[in-house]
């Protein structure tokens, strides 16, 4: 049940930060990009807090690897954004953070 619960939360904050990462994109605002970095800083704290809690009740090899996997998409966005092609690739790749947390959601729903 914690994890469904992480998993809604990480889920409105990754689309939070999809939402101000546009608007950061057309405004450069001191508040703007605080926001989106702590939304993003708060995603990835959610997303490691699931994947350890994961990992620890299945140990597989397939599952660390799933886990990893989307780590590194995150992990790939936030490259996107440092080499600042953000403007052009920023929205797809938000858009498959977002799908991610489709799938983590979808995951762990109490059955």
């Amino acid at each position: 049940m914690v994890i469904t619960i992480l998993s809604a939360i990480g889920f409105m904050l990754a689309v939070m930060s999809f939402m101000g990462g546009f608007r950061m994109v057309k405004k450069t605002d001191e508040y703007e990009t605080f926001m989106h970095r702590l939304n993003g800083y708060m995603t990835i704290a959610c997303y490691l807090t699931i994947a350890v809690l994961s990992i620890a009740k299945a140990p597989h090899a397939s599952t660390i690897a799933l886990w990893f996997l989307g780590l590194s998409l995150h992990g790939l966005k936030v490259l996107i954004a440092r080499l600042g092609l953000a403007v052009r690739y920023g929205g797809y790749f938000g858009a498959t953070l977002i799908i991610t947390w489709f799938v983590v959601i979808f995951t762990h729903l109490p059955s």
